[in-house]
């Protein structure tokens, strides 16, 4: 996969925090505890161990981890451990990958690698390995300079196998030609199997990237790189140009490999509580020793200052979601330093924040307040992952004659700032945003941290230094109180006098996705034309012989694995409170929680009328963000920044665990702040809940605009979930009302709201959905605290409550379907200008407590093998598979798929899989590893208790769910496949994507243009 902006930042640093619960362990208080004792005991600066010099020791308080630099003697391998009592351990081996051209050469080599190896040599081992751990997370990821390959997991077993998996890969893949059609591109015949039907490009990641530049913002962010740092690897398009990649060869492939992948130019990184020897030892015996050092010569230079600002236009497909007269984009961008100035990176982070962050940021109040554009475009901000940094001022959604009102308006905006700098209280606004974000834990930390350090290491930036946030919060201060206008000077400095300032600008035209087709059908016809009949004959060979592989029986014995006996039978069970306060049902969870309180509340919705029930989600959209009481929007946002890690709300749609004909409706209203913040944060909650300002209509038609643009954008990203979502609509009440609430009828519903002159009845009638949910009759509240602030947590709640109205009713909160639901069997296809298509296809599921919904969810898990083969592997799309929601859908999806109809019939061809035996015990048991990654992963104190409190599951439930996967065997897979599946009577179907005739054509599918 591609990343083009990876975790922006600091914010983004210290907003993946610490993982405090494991299937075995209960939470425990983060101290600098015994992993960081032992490191530092035995890897003193100086010291060698397996051939790892150890350059640096650096506790860092802050983030409760010590930080070991060490660098490999032999290769001059760099290494950062991280020593911290988190049992979930983060791997991770990256290397700098700098394509001097747009063929995707790192992008398919990160494919590419992880199809086979010299100690792994069967087909695709990392997909494999997908179902023989219990990892956490598994991925592999290229950006505009690097790639990376991460995992985490919590066995230390599962850890050697995937460690020796991943390395095997980077450092000896096989790379065969047949692994380089697969992932990268090919000319294969339409139809493998018939020789006079016409030739074809096919491979995984020309798809990939044909999807990916089917997001006009997508396109319109890659071209702002290429043009703003134009002379050396930022210059091109890392992940591919599909209309480049096929001048990619296996020799440039191999050849790139041979460079970049070399310990030379790698750099390792370790997470956790295991022993950092035994890292050290097993990477040097079984790989460094066999390596000298080289020269890899990837280094990144700096782009060379302009003299003066360039210019550029581009043109892209026409959005069906966005308003017909209002499609263009526009964007100013600055180069800025280098990288590696850690400090300075950190200042111009918190000043691309003050700039662009919230309703209170200079360029929101001259760009989207005035409704010059619809929203941001996702280039906007500081980007400080590039060897020269980048700040970004992005529009879209513009109308043509306000594209040099944007530009004007952002040139007068710097020069007043300038001026008058920035409000001293929005500065602490931001640090106070910082500072939270420390102590908030999340599950998943190192992972977080690899991922964020990953872009700066890669350009020789300090990464221990990069983590020592407290000291640069301190350095910034003291910068601010010693030079007043220290902020206006950077203003000055970075963009009123900066001559390196690029301006590209984006408009539709009605025949670029036609030109676009026309662009690859000229070079498929080039490529044909000069093909010799020696060439015919290869390609139809080759064809038959990847074929012949990819429907081979593979012997996977070599591939290391966990065991089900490794999974646990037992449950780490949560403790819990169930208390009522002023009649309120709340559950308090006594948790390590770093001194912060986790609020979180569910008003039940169950009484909106019908009439309503489409503005519940727009509801939650603009809630928190109108202002309330004496507060205006933007004095209401500076308050929530500056006491509390942000105000929340979502719609809520729960189906009843044990009842199938009862669920739950409603909205989500969560926040979490310092619990000395607690009565301040309960005093917002207070005030919007009985004075939210429903009345501003300017700013209203702002929020929609920017909410139906984001939404638009999600589309082409989260096809695959939409298609789910409208596939299963027809099948069961729960995903007919989630596809009202976030699915395509909610989208084009956001667009009609966004067109709508007067937007006034609409807000009337927001204010009487208010009235009806916005009060105490039907809550119920989770709140996780530290236990010795659990009385103050419960006493703070009280306060808030006898400030608001309505008397709590006592009734249940689920509600049963309505006789007006009646599942029934439907089939439509979306057409969108998109080069690729979302298919899915869904059937009706069981509650969570059915003694079928283990079994089901294990179906899906073992469809997958199926599936990936049939979907990416032979069918060329990025992804596919199968997914069981208990109490909703059991649904089938493929990603980025250049198939159709065909995919629609792969569905069904699994289902015949499964019933015809085509599996054995084996794969049974890899499903349920696969399985137990989600169902036992790791849960942060802030979010302990979820599970219960959302969804009504209480840990006798889970435990018997747990039992049924892990009992399961093959016959009860079969009976469930045939059950829900193949002798269902009623199915949904969706295909998201360009026209498709023999779906018009269809009398059972029903087709909407968009």
């Amino acid at each position: 996969m591609t990343i083009s902006r990876l975790f922006r930042g600091i914010g983004a640093l210290v907003s993946r925090r610490i993982v405090t619960s494991s299937r075995t362990k209960e939470p425990v208080p983060w101290v600098v505890g015994a992993a960081s004792e032992a490191v530092k005991a035995k890897f003193p600066v100086g010291v060698t161990v397996s051939g790892f010099r150890v350059k640096e020791v650096q506790d860092i308080s802050e983030l409760y981890l010590t930080a070991v630099r060490l660098e490999h003697v032999a290769t001059g391998a760099d290494y950062l451990h991280i020593a911290r009592d988190d049992p979930t351990n983060t791997f991770c081996v990256g290397f700098r990958t700098t394509p001097m051209d747009s063929t995707g050469v790192p992008h398919i080599l990160e494919h590419t690698v992880l199809c086979g190896s010299k100690r792994y040599p069967c087909s695709d081992p990392f997909m494999k390995m997908l179902n023989r751990s219990l990892s956490t997370f598994m991925n592999a990821m290229t950006g505009s300079d690097f790639t990376i390959y991460p995992f985490s997991t919590q066995h230390p077993v599962d850890f050697r196998n995937l460690m020796s998996v991943y390395l095997d890969a980077v450092f000896h893949p096989n790379l065969t030609e047949l692994d380089f059609l697969q992932e990268g591109w090919r000319l294969e015949h339409e139809d493998v199997n018939n020789r006079s039907s016409p030739l074809v490009f096919k491979g995984v990641v020309f798809n990939e990237m044909k999807g990916v530049f089917a997001d006009s913002q997508q396109l319109f962010s890659q071209k702002l790189q290429n043009g703003i740092l134009p002379s050396h690897t930022y210059g091109v398009v890392y992940g591919g140009d599909p209309l480049c990649i096929p001048e990619l060869t296996w020799d440039h492939l191999k050849h790139f490999h041979a460079h970049h992948y070399h310990p030379s130019n790698a750099r390792f990184y370790t997470y956790g509580d295991m022993p950092l020897e035994d890292h050290l030892s097993f990477i040097d015996d079984n790989y460094l020793s066999k390596f000298t050092r080289i020269d890899p010569s990837t280094t990144v230079p700096e782009e060379p200052g302009w003299s003066e600002p360039r210019e550029a236009h581009i043109n892209c497909g026409k959005d069906p979601m966005a308003s017909p007269d209002a499609q263009n984009s526009i964007a100013v961008s600055y180069k800025l330093i280098n990288v590696v100035d850690n400090f300075e990176n950190f200042v111009l982070e918190i000043l691309g924040q003050l700039l662009m962050s919230g309703p209170n940021a200079p360029f929101y109040e001259s760009l989207l307040e005035p409704q010059l554009g619809s929203s941001f475009s996702p280039s906007s901000g500081y980007d400080g992952h590039t060897r020269n940094t980048t700040f970004t001022v992005g529009l879209q959604g513009v109308k043509d004659a306000d594209l040099g009102t944007v530009k004007s308006a952002i040139e007068d905006t710097f020069k007043r700032l300038a001026e008058t700098g920035f409000p001293r209280e929005r500065v602490e606004a931001i640090l106070h945003s910082i500072e939270l974000s420390v102590k908030h834990e999340k599950s998943s930390f190192g992972l977080g941290l690899a991922m964020n350090l990953a872009p700066i290491w890669n350009l020789d930036s300090d990464p221990v230094d990069a983590l020592q946030i407290n000291r640069n919060i301190t350095q910034f201060r003291k910068c601010l109180e010693s030079n007043p206008t220290f902020l206006q000077e950077k203003i000055k400095k970075y963009f009123l006098n900066n001559t390196h300032k690029y301006t590209l600008t984006m408009s539709p035209t009605s025949d670029y996705e036609l030109n676009l087709q026309n662009k690859e059908n000229e070079l498929l016809a080039k490529q044909v034309t000069s093909l010799t009949e020696e060439d015919r004959a290869r390609i139809w060979e080759l064809g038959q012989t990847l074929r012949q592989k990819q429907e081979a029986k593979q012997d996977i014995s070599c591939l290391p694995t966990l065991h089900v006996s490794d999974i646990s039978r037992k449950i780490a069970p949560t403790l819990v409170t169930d208390v009522s306060v002023s009649g309120v049902p709340v559950q308090a969870c006594d948790q390590p929680t770093n001194g912060i309180t986790y609020f979180n509340a569910v008003l039940d919705a169950q009484h909106v009328p019908e009439r309503l029930q489409p503005l519940v989600p727009v509801l939650c959209g603009v809630l928190t963000r109108m202002g309330a009481g004496h507060f205006d929007f933007r004095s209401f946002d500076q308050e929530v920044e500056l006491k509390t890690g942000g105000l929340n709300v979502n719609t809520v749609i729960t189906p009843h665990p044990v009842e199938s004909n009862k669920y739950e409706q409603g909205i989500q209203v969560s926040s979490h702040c310092l619990n000395h913040k607690l009565n301040d944060m309960f005093d917002l909650w207070a005030l919007i809940f009985n004075e939210v300002k429903l009345d501003d209509l300017q700013r209203f038609g702002t929020l929609v605009k920017m909410i139906a643009t984001n939404q638009a954008n999600s589309l082409v990203f989260h096809g695959h979930r939409y298609a789910m979502t409208a596939s299963a609509a027809t099948t069961n009440p729960v995903s007919a009302l989630t596809e009202k609430w976030s699915g395509l009828t909610c989208l084009s519903y956001m667009k009609e709201l966004s067109e709508m002159e007067d937007l006034g009845p609409v807000l009337e009638q927001l204010k009487e959905l208010a009235g009806l949910l916005l009060s105490r009759e039907c809550m119920r509240v989770a709140i996780n605290s530290t236990p010795e602030y659990h009385d103050g947590a419960l006493k703070n709640f009280e306060g808030f409550l006898s400030k608001l109205d309505g008397t709590p009713r006592g009734t249940s909160p689920f509600t049963c379907v309505s006789s007006e639901f009646t599942p029934h069997t439907s089939r439509n296809h979306q057409i969108f200008p998109f080069p690729i298509n979302f298919a899915s296809k869904s059937y009706a599921g069981v509650c969570y407590a059915h003694p079928d919904a283990g079994p089901l969810r294990l179906l899906a898990r073992l469809m997958f093998k199926f599936l990936h083969k049939e979907i990416r592997e032979k069918g060329g799309a990025y992804g596919g598979g199968a997914n069981s929601t208990a109490g909703a859908a059991y649904s089938f999806y493929s990603y980025r798929d250049p198939n159709s109809t065909k995919t629609l019939a792969t569905f069904d061809a699994a289902v015949e899989w499964v019933l015809s035996g085509g599996f054995n015990e084996t794969d049974v048991s890899e499903a349920k590893l696969g399985v137990f990654q989600s169902v036992d992963a790791p849960v942060s104190p802030g979010s302990k208790g979820s599970r219960r409190f959302l969804s009504h599951i209480s840990d006798e439930l889970f435990a018997d769910h747990r039992r049924s996967i892990l009992d399961a065997q093959p016959q009860d897979l079969i009976r469930v496949a045939r059950t829900y599946l193949r002798d269902a009577s009623i199915e949904g179907g969706c295909l998201i994507g360009p026209k498709n005739e023999d779906l018009e054509n269809d009398p059972f599918w029903s087709t909407v243009s968009n």
